[in-house]
């Protein structure tokens, strides 16, 4: 699967961001919001739509057929966090995702607003949980998304 671009297609990474360049603009233009809103409602029109597997499968798919086609000898596929703190979030269950990371301990705790938001954190109350970020609570929202700001344990202090 790894060579899947190289035998199968000319495009290159320019040419593929190409392709979605139109759709990433109109989106944004009506909606605005970061790339990865677009690709999760992109997963809930998978939901939606009924496509088998639902947007889970189609994020997986889409993530191996991305990796297959990363040209490996200049990009890596794992981000290094080296901020002092990390911004993290995880779904009820779930692993911690860090999301986010920086040296200024209140940014890092910024960093999480919009999608405490997308959860159902009130924006009148953000002061109070960005301050309850940068004391070390976890925050929970009703659905069981959790919120934290931990020190980086890979950063030489």
């Amino acid at each position: 699967m790894d060579d899947i671009a190289l035998f199968f297609s000319d495009l290159t990474t320019p040419d593929r961001a190409d392709r979605a360049r139109e759709a990433w603009e109109a989106y944004r233009r009506v909606h605005g919001g970061e790339l990865q809103d677009l690709i999760a409602d992109l997963a809930h029109l998978a939901d939606v739509d009924e496509v088998p597997g639902g947007g889970a499968y189609a994020l997986r798919r889409g993530a191996a057929h991305y990796v297959a086609e990363l040209p490996t000898a200049w990009l890596s596929t794992t981000r290094r966090f080296t901020g002092a703190y990390l911004a993290q979030t995880r779904p009820a269950g779930g692993a911690w995702i860090t999301v986010g990371d920086g040296d200024n301990l209140r940014a890092v705790a910024e960093r999480l607003v919009g999608d405490m938001q997308r959860v159902g954190f009130r924006m009148a109350d953000m002061p109070g949980h960005i301050e309850g970020l940068t004391a070390g609570y976890v925050l929970a929202s009703e659905e069981g998304y959790e919120f934290r700001v931990i020190a980086n344990p890979e950063c030489r202090a």
